[in-house]
Protein backbone atom coordinates (compact mmCIF):
# COMPACT_ATOMS: atom_id res chain seq x y z
CA UNK A 1 0.00 0.00 0.00
CA UNK A 2 1.40 3.66 -1.09
CA UNK A 3 1.68 6.59 1.04
CA UNK A 4 0.13 9.50 -1.09
CA UNK A 5 1.72 12.98 -0.89
CA UNK A 6 0.33 16.45 -2.12
CA UNK A 7 3.22 18.24 -3.94
CA UNK A 8 3.18 21.69 -3.92
CA UNK A 9 1.78 23.86 -7.29
CA UNK A 10 4.62 24.30 -9.20
CA UNK A 11 7.02 21.54 -8.08
CA UNK A 12 7.21 18.75 -10.72
CA UNK A 13 7.29 15.28 -10.30
CA UNK A 14 8.12 13.91 -13.84
CA UNK A 15 10.21 10.92 -13.37
CA UNK A 16 13.32 12.14 -14.30
CA UNK A 17 13.07 15.03 -12.24
CA UNK A 18 12.13 12.32 -8.94
CA UNK A 19 15.00 10.49 -10.01
CA UNK A 20 17.59 13.46 -10.19
CA UNK A 21 16.10 14.41 -6.56
CA UNK A 22 16.44 10.80 -5.34
CA UNK A 23 19.87 10.33 -6.44
CA UNK A 24 20.93 13.62 -4.59
CA UNK A 25 20.08 11.71 -1.03
CA UNK A 26 20.76 8.32 -1.77
CA UNK A 27 23.56 8.16 -4.34
CA UNK A 28 21.46 5.35 -5.87
CA UNK A 29 18.56 5.23 -7.70
CA UNK A 30 16.92 3.39 -10.91
CA UNK A 31 14.23 4.94 -13.15
CA UNK A 32 11.76 1.38 -14.35
CA UNK A 33 8.47 2.05 -16.11
CA UNK A 34 8.17 5.93 -14.71
CA UNK A 35 8.77 4.38 -11.01
CA UNK A 36 11.73 5.18 -9.10
CA UNK A 37 13.61 2.46 -7.03
CA UNK A 38 16.25 3.18 -4.44
CA UNK A 39 17.55 2.53 -0.57
CA UNK A 40 18.63 4.68 2.40
CA UNK A 41 19.93 3.54 5.40
CA UNK A 42 16.92 1.54 7.30
CA UNK A 43 14.94 1.42 4.26
CA UNK A 44 15.56 -1.82 2.33
CA UNK A 45 13.78 -0.95 -0.98
CA UNK A 46 11.63 2.23 -1.86
CA UNK A 47 9.52 2.64 -4.77
CA UNK A 48 8.66 6.30 -6.02
CA UNK A 49 6.03 7.39 -8.64
CA UNK A 50 3.85 10.16 -9.49
CA UNK A 51 -0.07 9.27 -8.78
CA UNK A 52 -1.98 12.42 -10.87
CA UNK A 53 -0.51 15.27 -8.90
CA UNK A 54 0.72 13.76 -5.49
CA UNK A 55 3.52 11.43 -4.62
CA UNK A 56 2.95 7.57 -4.22
CA UNK A 57 6.00 5.69 -1.70
CA UNK A 58 5.96 2.44 -1.17
CA UNK A 59 8.47 1.07 1.27
CA UNK A 60 10.23 -1.98 2.84
CA UNK A 61 11.70 -1.25 6.26
CA UNK A 62 15.06 -3.03 7.67
CA UNK A 63 13.86 -4.69 10.86
CA UNK A 64 18.32 -4.50 11.52
CA UNK A 65 18.42 -0.74 11.72
CA UNK A 66 20.58 0.31 14.60
CA UNK A 67 19.44 4.14 13.91
CA UNK A 68 15.84 4.46 13.39
CA UNK A 69 16.02 8.29 14.29
CA UNK A 70 18.47 8.78 11.16
CA UNK A 71 16.40 6.64 8.90
CA UNK A 72 13.24 9.20 9.53
CA UNK A 73 15.37 12.43 9.07
CA UNK A 74 16.79 11.12 5.92
CA UNK A 75 12.87 9.79 4.79
CA UNK A 76 11.28 13.15 5.88
CA UNK A 77 14.41 15.50 3.81
CA UNK A 78 14.06 13.64 0.77
CA UNK A 79 10.40 13.41 0.71
CA UNK A 80 10.38 17.44 1.60
CA UNK A 81 12.74 17.58 -1.19
CA UNK A 82 10.23 16.41 -3.87
CA UNK A 83 6.95 17.51 -2.83
CA UNK A 84 8.06 20.76 -0.88
CA UNK A 85 6.30 20.63 2.05
CA UNK A 86 8.43 19.83 5.64
CA UNK A 87 6.88 17.13 7.60
CA UNK A 88 4.45 19.88 9.93
CA UNK A 89 2.80 21.07 6.90
CA UNK A 90 2.39 17.53 5.92
CA UNK A 91 0.99 16.88 9.41
CA UNK A 92 -1.20 19.53 8.95
CA UNK A 93 -2.66 18.76 5.51
CA UNK A 94 -3.14 15.55 6.66
CA UNK A 95 -5.17 16.20 9.84
CA UNK A 96 -7.68 18.12 7.56
CA UNK A 97 -8.73 15.24 6.12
Amino acid sequence: MARIYPVKKGVSIDAPELLAKVKEFSGNGELKDGHVFCTLPGVKSMEIYAEGKNLAVNTVNDSSNQDPLKTIRLFNDLIETITGYSSKERKKKFSKL
